[in-house]
């Protein structure tokens, strides 16, 4: 997973993005006029937090899971 990259380029389409195999989270900051993009962990959960109405970080909590 790599720290979120903010979009400077707004006219960026979903394809652009999409790459297969990965999950990849949008955050759009309406508060601040920003949007940024970061991967998803293969397991696990994305927490996205804000301070005072703004994207402020992500916060990923990621698991092991053991097959039997």
């Amino acid at each position: 997973m790599n720290q979120p990259i903010e979009i400077k380029d707004f006219a960026t389409t979903i394809d652009q993005n999409l790459e297969p195999g990965k999950v990849r989270i949008i955050v759009i900051d309406g508060n601040e006029g920003t949007a940024h993009i970061t991967d998803a962990p293969e397991h696990g959960k994305t927490i996205i937090q804000t301070a005072k109405g703004a994207f402020a970080r992500v916060d990923h909590e990621i698991g092991f899971k053991i097959k039997k």
